[in-house]
């Protein structure tokens, strides 16, 4: 995912703070569930046997044009990066990573989650807190506290991307 969202900042010539994700799904953690009536654990990702083979066998099958529209733009990616210049872009991978973990660690512990709701804080008041904190219930989160962060690299960053 990295090669991609560096590749599209340097396509658009935007600076990679605006492709910095905080991620809000995490697998052990919880999620904001629609259908749902609150929140839902995100599990960790699992398969059988049985479930594997169907993925390896008829499930390729059936869905071989998904496959060759992935393996297109696999291959598109490649060529782009390539033009761009493959060391570039791995020292950009290597940015954009070093500023996601700086971004993690500096807003794991002030970014209000809808779920799931901190034992001793009021209802009412975690939503507002959460509606702050995220876009819309659990998309965006962190938004606020990322371009804080972030805010101080953006004006740096723009005389190493592009050169």
């Amino acid at each position: 995912m990295e090669e991609s969202l560096v590749v599209l900042a340097m396509l658009a010539r935007i600076p990679l703070t605006d492709v910095v994700v905080y991620s809000s799904k995490v697998s052990g953690g919880y999620a904001y569930a629609l259908k749902h009536t609150g929140c839902v654990m995100v599990k960790k990702k699992w398969t059988t046997p049985k479930i594997e083979g169907y993925i390896h066998g008829d499930y390729k099958t059936v869905n071989k044009d998904d496959y060759m529209l992935y393996n297109t733009a696999h291959r598109s990616l490649d060529k782009t990066i390539d033009a761009l210049g493959r060391k570039r872009v791995e020292e950009n991978v290597e940015l954009l990573k070093s500023l996601q973990r700086r971004n993690e660690e500096r807003c794991a512990s002030q970014v209000t989650m809808p779920c799931p709701k901190p034992e001793g804080v009021e209802w009412e008041e975690h939503k507002r807190l959460a509606k702050e904190s995220c876009y819309f219930q659990d998309f965006g989160c962190g938004h606020a506290c990322t371009d804080l962060v972030l805010a101080d690299h953006a004006e740096k960053e723009w005389a190493t991307i592009y050169n």
